[in-house]
């Protein structure tokens, strides 16, 4: 079996790189750590669960390190970054990333499960972003990269406040684009569809009958008609993060095996 340090990497320059991957303890988070450990960086990662970060780090080796986050709270984001300070003096790149909201029609939905999504999905960013900029602008070669849904390309069914919150996440992105361009710190954002093992806001509309379905199964039905492998996710997001993408700032990059069929 391949150890993570046995792959054949892609040289994305990220020699003596730290990055902030967080809610990375599994999933779409820990497939992109992994692959910044593959291209030889350093990373920090973060999750709720201290047994599930052990896990993570034992699989990611002597490149990474782990501090356990709750990124709805205001006050673990705080501490968070304490402990990345006494870990190291600056960040080259932070991966943004948190749990997905519940799925729920219109009517479903109280003002708690509004706020509880606002402060999961948009307040982490908002509060991750607030405390990375300092460490940021540190590096050679910042950038921060932000982990959407391609709902905000194409509303998904049943998913109103990802659908929704998740915009504002978008906003901001483009918005920061603008305000720290000039300071050569770069901003993107991801826009994952249906990746294996991931959480059921993208599985959940991706996996549709079609007429060549056998009854009982189901298939996705984006253009590539299977689920994304996490490794196909972990790549480009390692691209957007380093050197290599020194002129791409500012896009949403959707990595969904052509399940959005828009023009734009």
């Amino acid at each position: 079996m391949k150890r993570i340090s046995d792959a054949v990497n892609m040289d994305l320059q990220f020699k003596d790189s730290t990055i902030l991957v967080t809610a990375a303890s599994k999933g779409l988070g820990y497939s992109v750590a992994k692959i910044l450990v593959q291209e030889g960086a350093k990373v920090i990662i973060c999750s709720r669960s201290e047994d599930s970060l052990k896990k993570a780090v034992a699989s990611l080796g002597n490149h990474s390190r782990y501090i356990v986050a709750n990124l709805s709270r205001s006050a673990e984001i705080d501490n968070l970054f304490l402990q990345v300070k006494d870990m190291t003096p600056k960040l080259d790149g932070m991966f943004v990333n948190a749990g997905g909201p519940p799925p729920g029609h219109f009517s479903d939905i109280s003002d708690d499960d509004w706020k509880s999504t606002i402060e999961l999905t948009l307040m982490s960013s908002v509060r991750l972003t607030r405390n990375a900029l300092p460490l940021l602008r540190k590096s050679e070669s910042p950038s921060i990269l932000y982990s959407t849904s391609s709902s905000v390309k194409q509303p998904t069914d049943n998913f109103l406040l990802a659908n929704s919150v998740r915009l504002a996440v978008v906003g901001m992105m483009r918005t920061l684009a603008n305000e720290l361009g000039h300071e050569g710190i770069r901003v993107n954002a991801v826009c994952p569809g249906p990746i294996q093992e991931q959480g059921t806001e993208q599985i959940s509309s991706s996996l549709k009958l079609d007429d060549k379905t056998p009854r009982g199964e189901t298939k996705p039905s984006n253009a590539l008609r299977r689920l994304g492998k996490q490794d196909e996710f972990g790549k480009p997001c390692a691209f957007l993060l380093s050197p290599v993408a020194s002129f791409i700032h500012g896009i949403l990059l959707l990595i969904d095996g052509g399940l959005y069929r828009g023009m734009m």
